[in-house]
């Protein structure tokens, strides 16, 4: 683009322009040329202008506004007012720092200078007053840095020209400010009386927020700001974090021990083990708070880690199995998930699986130790496994899976939302998995641990096991039926945990033949179902109960059978009264030996009459078959008056034999012993348990009278009919002794499961045998061993011998040259 005003390259306009000394005071004339003015001094009538021009005023030396800068800096750092203004000393370092001065090394070197002059004053000063140990020296330290960095702010924005060109990342030279937090580090922080006076007070804080057991408001502000001047400082880590952190070490490895000690004293000062895991849990929470509220979240995990190292881990094994003691034996759930969190925080989870286990073991030796302790041995036993297993399951009941943090709607998908929730489900899983595992590794300890205990004592768990379940099977369900097989299902778990099965199954089915003989069982629904269980859980060994069933059933069919023919033939049969048998097949019941050794029973002739009919009769159909009475399983109904009841008749059932003495009395009012005994011919213990069931027994059956008073029966004792005698009932039992399991039968089971396993052996052997043809006696008891464990115990030393008995008898031989070689023999 041209220009609208050409001007000459050369003009002599200005020739009469003579500048005088003052020209910084001249102001410019104009002429009017125009008008055709002329100045004065104009020659040959050339017209001039004069010009009054304000001269530039001339720079002052570099020097100067070097010393102008410099003498600010000490003002700043010291709060006072600068000469110049911030504006004017920030112009000067901008032109002193850029070309072609370039002083920014004077300057940055001047300023340091002056920053380590002022830490060194207020070193001074702090140490004078710590050194006359002034209070509050924290917040003295707070606010000093704060006054500190103030200035430094200052000083930075006025020197920022010099931050920009000289001091700056890219020549490797630190900032102002940065300057300041190394001088003020090195200077004041480092100093040793002021870093030991700052790190005592931070300790003495969480002292005493630990003595109160309460946090301290209007210290903690004071503290947070100190930790936060000292990360900006970079040595939060070696002044405050360790220092802190070991003392957190040393509280809680002295408190520890002083409240373990406690612990394990005795006395009014004791401390309850459960007591002690419930501190360890809530100081981890409150150190945990602390830390973050005041410190740091990496200070906060570090100082968890140390109250679990040292007040859990450390003495893991001097707390966990009394505490674990002490909550299974009050049967306290809250307490035992506070042992399992605080078990599974310290890494010790193994120790808890192991005290269970060890737990569970001594317990039921105590228990079972005692033969005082038989009756309440199952219910005690029940009683501890109901509580383990509601605690273990309890312990890891299933969380609900996480919310879906993605929305359905969203057309796009946030690929870090999508990540994090696979994260999330993986650590879910995951912390699943560890849950099952740790349930599994209880649940395993228990069993074990039930296991070791019932099998402390030989044979006595499984035989009152068994009395356990007859008593339960005659009361039948008290609340409901899925309660009830609940209950009959821990008794189940129970014979699993004993060795001795073959002695649970001997006395099982002696009582499951007197329930279902005498009627003693509350349903044979039950029953079959209880049979089943025992199938599915023992194997097919427990088919006798089966067996028992059908057999009572096929005897209902025949006792309908010949109550038919006698309603057919009643003058035949006017002798054999309400008479109803049991015909069953001997080797599918329990052995009942017949009335041999001290007896000489004798029925009274209308009891025996229906006995000889019936006996004719079932020759009649079965000409092959021969009936042998067990007269010790028979029960009668009788029908009795007493004076005292007028004319009310009483039907009392009662055992044979109960029935045979009662009918006694028909002819005699009063009877001694051993006239009772020889008209009867019952042996005399059996005749002492059936005069102290009808004169002893509960308020309301005593229908005999015994002279003298006493809870004994002897051979001299007299015994009356009660005429007396009145109930509310009328029609009530007279529980028989003799129908209860007594310490002889039980001795007697006993010896026969001895002889049955004699038995069992040798068959065992020689089945092996048979098939091996040649083995050595090693592998022999091994295997004998591997196959028995399940029904019984082997003793190594028996099957020895039961080898050395087949030998004996030409089952097997040894071989010549080798002699712990057996062969079979066929």
């Amino acid at each position: 683009m041209s220009s609208l005003i050409v001007l000459p390259s050369r003009t002599d306009a200005f020739s009469a322009y003579q500048p005088s000394k003052n020209a910084h005071t001249d102001f410019i004339s104009a002429v009017d040329l125009g008008r055709g003015g002329s100045s004065s001094g104009s020659k040959d009538g050339v017209k001039t202008v004069k010009l009054s021009v304000t001269v530039k005023p001339t720079s002052r030396p570099q020097s100067n506004l070097l010393n102008d800068l410099l003498a600010s800096i000490p003002a700043i750092l010291s709060g006072k007012s600068t000469d110049l203004s911030y504006h004017t000393l920030s112009h000067t370092c901008h032109t002193l720092v850029l070309q072609p001065h370039s002083l920014g090394s004077s300057l940055y070197y001047r300023i340091k200078e002056e920053l380590e002059k002022s830490a060194s004053g207020v070193v001074r000063e702090w140490r004078g007053s710590i050194m006359s140990k002034q209070e509050g020296w924290l917040n003295r330290l707070v606010e000093g840095w704060k006054s500190w960095e103030k200035r430094v702010d200052l000083l930075s924005a006025i020197f920022v020209y010099l931050d920009r060109v000289y001091s700056n990342s890219n020549n490797g030279i630190a900032s102002i400010k940065e300057l300041s937090i190394s001088i003020f580090r090195k200077s004041i922080w480092d100093n040793e009386i002021i870093s030991e006076k700052t790190r005592s007070d931070v300790l003495a804080w969480s002292t005493k927020e630990r003595e109160s057991e309460q946090p301290l408001e209007d210290i903690r502000p004071t503290i947070k700001s100190t930790s936060k001047l000292s990360k900006l400082l970079g040595t939060f880590d070696q002044s405050i974090s360790k220092s802190y952190l070991q003392h957190t070490t040393e509280h809680y490895c002295s408190n520890a021990e002083y409240y373990l000690n406690q612990v394990e004293q005795d006395g009014d000062e004791k401390m309850k083990p459960g007591k002690y895991i419930e501190w360890v849990l809530e100081k981890v929470i409150e150190e945990k708070e602390r830390a973050i509220a005041c410190l740091s979240n990496e200070v906060s995990e570090q100082a968890v880690t140390v109250v679990r190292k040292e007040a859990g881990e450390k003495v893991a094994n001097r707390i966990i199995r009394k505490a674990l003691d002490e909550c299974m034996d009050e049967l306290d759930i809250a307490a035992l998930t506070r042992l399992y969190t605080f078990s599974t925080d310290i890494n010790s989870f193994p120790l808890l699986v192991t005290s269970l286990e060890d737990h569970l073991e001594a317990r039921l030796k105590t228990l079972i130790s005692n033969p005082e302790n038989d009756a309440q041995m199952i219910d005690g036993t029940l009683k501890m496994k109901r509580f383990s297993d509601k605690a273990i399951t309890g312990l890891f009941e299933i969380s609900s899976s996480l919310d879906n943090v993605i929305s359905e709607d969203s057309e796009v998908k946030d690929v870090f939302a999508v990540e994090e929730d696979e994260k999330n489900e993986k650590e879910l899983a995951e912390n699943k998995r560890i849950k099952r595992n740790r349930q599994f590794e209880l649940e395993e300890a228990s069993r074990v641990g039930f296991k070791k205990g019932l099998g402390s004592r030989q044979n006595a768990p499984a035989e009152w096991i068994a009395k356990h379940l007859d008593l339960a099977m005659r009361k039948g369900p008290s609340l409901s039926d899925s309660e009830f097989n609940s209950h009959l299902d821990e008794i189940i778990a129970l014979i699993g945990f004993t060795k001795d099965k073959d002695v649970f199954k001997a006395f099982y089915s002696t009582q499951l033949a007197k329930r279902l003989l005498l009627g003693r069982s509350a349903s044979d629904d039950m029953e079959r179902n209880m049979i089943a269980k025992l199938q599915k859980e023992m194997g097919e060994e427990f088919t006798s109960g089966d067996i028992m069933m059908k057999d009572l059933t096929l005897s209902e069919t025949l006792v309908k059978s010949y109550q038919s023919v006698q309603a057919k033939d009643p003058e035949q049969y006017k002798d054999a009264g309400n008479f109803t048998a049991n015909v069953l097949t001997e080797s599918a019941w329990p052995a009942y030996p017949l009335l041999k050794d001290g007896w000489n029973f004798t029925l009274p002739p209308n009891l025996q009459s229906s006995i000889d009919l019936f006996t004719s009769w079932y020759s009649t159909q079965h000409k092959n078959r021969q009936l042998s009475w067990r007269f010790q399983l028979s029960t009668v109904t009788l029908t009795a008056r007493f004076p005292a009841s007028g004319n009310t008749k009483y039907e009392i059932g009662v055992s044979l034999f109960q029935a045979v003495v009662l009918l006694l009395f028909n002819d005699e009012d009063t009877l001694d012993f051993k006239s009772i005994q020889s008209r009867t011919g019952i042996e005399t213990q059996e005749l002492i348990r059936t005069l102290q069931s009808l004169a002893l027994g509960r308020k309301g059956t005593r229908v005999l009278l015994k002279k003298p008073p006493g809870k004994e029966v002897k051979p001299t004792d007299i015994f009356a009919w009660n005429k007396g005698f009145t109930s509310e009932r009328i029609k009530f039992k007279i529980n028989g002794i003799q129908q209860d399991m007594s310490a002889e039968e039980s001795k007697k089971t006993n010896e026969q499961v001895h002889i049955d396993r004699v038995s069992v052996l040798e068959a065992t052997i020689v089945r092996i045998m048979k098939g091996k043809k040649k083995l050595s006696l090693q592998l022999l008891i091994d295997n004998v061993v591997s196959d028995v464990v399940k029904r019984f115990p082997p003793d190594v030393k028996e099957i020895k011998k039961r080898v050395e008995s087949l030998i004996e008898r030409e089952f097997l031989m040894r071989d010549e040259e080798e002699r712990g070689m057996l062969h079979y023999l066929a």
